[in-house]
């Protein structure tokens, strides 16, 4: 195993320490999460999970709004062509 050192200021030490006591993690701890997270190895937090969620969620209401409307556009054309074949019809009996 390696070791990863690095250095930031105290403004973003402090963002991170702040980040990491809301996940009820240690700082060190905290940005080895989201390195493993990044890398794929460890599963993103409910908060991520409920976020991409919401964002799928949307989308797929979009996605069902232009549905509704192509299936009331293919309606109409149907009662259209319905009665058009009525009119056909009658004019040959």
């Amino acid at each position: 195993m390696r070791q990863v050192k690095f250095y930031i200021d105290e403004e973003h030490y402090e963002e991170l320490k702040k980040l990491a006591q809301e996940q009820g993690l240690t700082v060190p701890g905290y940005v080895k999460r989201l390195v493993l997270k990044h890398l794929g190895e460890i599963e993103g937090g409910v908060e991520e999970n409920v976020e991409y969620l919401l964002q799928r969620q949307e989308q797929m209401r979009k996605e069902l709004g232009r549905i509704g409307l192509d299936l009331i556009k293919l309606q109409k054309r149907v009662e259209y062509l319905e009665r058009y074949i009525r009119r056909e019809a009658s004019t040959k009996t």
